[in-house]
């Protein structure tokens, strides 16, 4: 069921086994968070929406994705310690905010690569198998000019995501996949919602839902050895954790709050997931994303952003006593 995605070969992408700088733990677990119903400020709600909507990358004419399946990590060209560490650690994120983990047979739909040259290997991977990238399935990924700045740009981690529009109850996919042949009225009398046939969705009795969810089928990440020369490895494995997470805009540079997303844009002081980004993901994660109006699941995420935060403020100003 669904959209099924053979892993990539690594054979022909230049590699390296990237190893911890002496003196970095890859250790460092996150802390649970309990969140209490809070009124939240006018400010912190218009700084929830600006963040959403400077980070949120959702696939053309789509809402976010976000993962509904079980997650599984792959690391290639690491050294065994420092790979088990990042796959450990992002889990530890996932279940944060309520994703479930692949078990330890689980087929790869996270794979991360380290590598000298992070465009080289980028295009190495897209020649070798195009239709990982581009699935032919509309509503599955950003485009052509994202797949562009993919191959070419010069990010130290760089990213592809594909997603897939499914129908929100039984998790068939809304969109017919490669392969599959075009639904034909076969006249026959309608007594199971299986004799509609693939690509069916239930629709909802309201015009504010539309029955259909956005799932992450696959998320490639190539880190370029260069990344460990600017952040430390906690700082590193947050980023990959954040991207691996949600659909982040690869274009996404200054922020106006903490985010391990300026990691490489002069945010470098931020040594761990933010009060932001937990908040973000936790947000994503913890709202209903079907609305038909992409931009009110976004403002959805916002709203509950700025309710985590400002519970997060609130315990704070208890703990110290004010």
């Amino acid at each position: 069921m669904g959209l099924r995605i053979v892993w990539l070969s690594m054979i022909a992408a230049p590699a390296i086994l990237l190893t911890l700088p002496a003196g970095q733990d890859p250790g460092g677990q996150p802390e649970p968070h309990e969140l209490d119903e809070v009124v939240v400020s006018a400010t912190r709600r218009a700084q929830a929406e600006a963040f959403t909507e400077a980070v949120a990358a959702p696939a053309r004419g789509r809402s976010l994705a976000r993962w509904h399946d079980p997650i599984c990590v792959g690391v290639a060209n690491m050294q065994a310690e420092a790979a088990r560490a990042m796959i450990d650690r992002i889990y530890d994120w996932a279940h944060s905010f309520g994703v479930a983990i692949g078990s330890s047979r689980c087929r790869t739909n996270v794979f991360v690569v380290a590598t000298e040259d992070g465009a080289a290997t980028a295009r190495e991977l897209v020649s070798a198998r195009p239709r990982e990238f581009r699935t032919g399935v509309s509503g599955a990924d950003r485009g052509s000019a994202a797949l562009r700045r993919f191959q070419q740009g010069d990010r130290p981690v760089r990213w592809w995501h594909v997603s897939l529009p499914v129908d929100e109850q039984t998790g068939d996919p809304i969109r017919r996949l490669p392969g599959q042949a075009p639904v034909e009225w076969t006249g026959r009398r309608l007594q199971k919602k299986s004799d509609f046939g693939v690509n069916q969705m239930t629709v909802m009795p309201s015009r504010l839902g539309t029955g259909a969810r956005d799932d992450l089928q696959q998320v490639i990440i190539v880190i370029d050895s260069a990344a460990l020369e600017r952040a430390t490895f906690q700082q590193l494995t947050d980023y990959v954790a954040m991207v691996a997470l949600a659909q982040i805009d690869d274009e996404a540079r200054a922020f106006a709050v903490p985010s391990i997303l300026g990691l490489f844009d002069g945010g470098g002081d931020v040594g761990a997931l933010s009060d932001w980004d937990r908040a973000f993901l936790a947000g994503l994660y913890g709202t209903w994303q079907t609305s038909a109006d992409s931009r009110a699941n976004l403002s959805a995420v916002a709203a509950a952003m700025a309710r985590r935060l400002g519970a997060d403020a609130q315990h704070s100003e208890v703990a110290s006593g004010e």
